[in-house]
This record gives structure tokens, sequence and C-alpha cells, in this order.
């Protein structure tokens, strides 16, 4: 599967690249990204084929679907990440709330972000490609608190990737930025900005689209790439526990295959809605997004 961007063409990148390409490099023209050209169509065969999958074997599925060009063993080591969370039988837990409320557990990861069950494997990839093609690379990550310690913690130590995160100073908890400011790995650097989190995703995409600073960095080898929601790479992980809830709630008798349901996903940068969105576009039975400030939540249809 290709992807294509999603702001026109400036002559400068190329008009469609494979998944191992943009996970490498996720900015397009005009200050867009890579999106897949086509989705594959997840529907009620799909789920009605995994009512019984274990996390691992849906995200496998899920990333088969997209035929990305990635090798088989690369996937395998990747998503084995997820036997480090709390119960690796079962890193999404789906808890049940009220009658007609359900949470997906999100935190059981190294970090306690909702970020690692899609940075986790990712961080595991983005190496694996870098290090397969003999390139270096700096990542980028701009963080409110939950992506710096996801993206510090999968990146630590990783050959041919170095990371440079940007956290506002005195926005975050303080067990957030200890646990950014108190990494040691030497291809790790925390960086605190005077300003909010909005300050640092703009100097973060200035970076990724600035001529001179990629230049700069090639005149010591070193690539640019990202570790926000610009990557698809990120996304893709985050469309499979959207679908993993769902089946969830499948199996506890909550709902049936193929009833819709209301998906509450906040979102302060639109990454975690979008997963959900794809999911839906590829066929998972939503029937409306709500946006509150919880944990993500699936909702039976009332």
């Amino acid at each position: 599967m290709n992807f294509i961007e999603t702001r026109g063409n400036d002559c400068h990148f190329p008009l469609e690249l494979p998944f191992s390409a943009v996970i490498l490099s996720p900015m397009s023209s005009f200050g867009g990204i890579y999106s897949p050209k086509t989705l594959p169509h997840l529907g009620q065969e799909f789920l009605a084929a995994h009512l019984q999958s274990n996390y691992k074997t849906l995200a496998r599925a899920v990333l088969d679907a997209f035929e990305i060009d990635i090798d088989s063993a690369v996937i395998d080591q990747a998503l084995s990440l997820y036997d480090q969370f709390d119960d690796p039988s079962n890193p999404v837990p789906v808890v049940k709330v009220l009658d007609d409320l359900y949470v997906s557990e999100l935190y059981h990861g190294p970090t306690r972000a909702f970020k690692d069950m899609a940075l986790q494997p990712f961080g595991t990839v983005l190496s694996a490609i870098a290090k397969q093609r003999n390139e270096k690379y700096l990542i980028l990550a701009a963080t409110s608190g939950d992506t710096g310690p996801a993206a510090l913690d999968t990146f630590r130590n990783k050959e041919n990737v170095m990371v440079a995160c940007l956290y506002p100073q005195g926005g975050t908890s303080d067990v957030q930025r200890l646990q950014m400011v108190t990494e040691d790995a030497a291809n790790l650097k925390v960086i605190g900005i005077k300003g909010d989190f909005d300050d640092a995703q703009s100097a973060l995409k200035r970076l990724l689209v600035s001529d001179k600073f990629k230049a700069k960095l090639m005149e010591h080898g070193i690539s640019l790439s990202a570790a926000n929601s610009v990557n698809f790479g990120r996304i893709i992980f985050q469309t499979i526990y959207h679908i993993h809830s769902y089946l969830e709630l499948i199996r506890q008798g909550a709902i049936t295959l193929g009833e819709k349901i209301y998906l509450n996903v906040p979102s302060g940068n639109f990454g975690n809605a979008l997963g959900g969105y794809y999911a839906m576009k590829m066929g998972l039975p939503v029937q409306k997004f709500l946006s509150r400030p919880t944990t993500t939540t699936c909702l039976p249809s009332l």
C-alpha cells in the first residue's frame, strides 16, 4: 500500500511513498503529511474472524491488511513489546463503569501514558528500518506530558536514532517532567521551552519543514523524522486498540456484532481521534464520535 500527500504536491516531495519511507519522513508538500492512498476493509467478516484473537494477533492482522513493507520479523519484535505491559494477554483492558459505559484502559504500559500503545512498537519499527538502510535519524517530539516519556522510553539506546523532545516548562505534571529529565541514554535530549504545548508543537513543525535545519543535519549524515501524530507510523498502531475495544464489548456481552457504538475519544492533538476515525472508515461500526476530557471510552449505542 502506498501513501499520498494531504495537501497536493509542490514538486519537492514524492507523490507517493511506501510505509517504510513514510515512517522515516512523514512530512509532505505545503506542510502536509502522508496518509494511506486507500484503506483496507475491516468490516463484520474481519471482526467475526477475530472475536477470539488476542491483542497481538489482532494487531498483526490489521498491519497485514495495510500490506506494509516491513519485514515480518521486525513486526513480530515490535508487537512482542506488548508482553511487557501489566497483563501480556490483555494490554488494553475494557472495564465496565456503568450499564452503557465502558472504559478502554490505555495506561498499562511502561510509562503509564496511553501513547505507549503506539510508541512502543513504533520505536522498534523505525529503528529497524533506519538500521537496515544504514541511515541515522533525529526524531523530534513535542509533548504536553504523554508523548515525551513514551517516546523517550521506546527510543532509549535504539540504534541509528537520536531524540530531541520539547516540552513546556511548568506545563506538565511533576511525574511526567521527572520521567523525561531523568532519562540518561546518550541518544536522548530533553529541552524545556518557555511557552505552552502549542509553542512546542509549532517549533517542531517549523523544524520539520526547515530546509536550512535539514541541510545542517545532513552535513553530519543525519536525516529528520518525528514521533508525533504527524507520523502515520504512530497512527496505524492507534487504530488497533479501537478495534480491540469493540471486540471486547462483544466478548463481554455489551453489544452484538454489527451494533454501532458511540466512541468517546479525548484528543489534545487529534492523533487518538484520528486512529478511531480510520477504524470507522475501515468498517468499525461507530454511530458517533464524542469528545470529553476522560480516558478513551466505548459506549454501546442507546
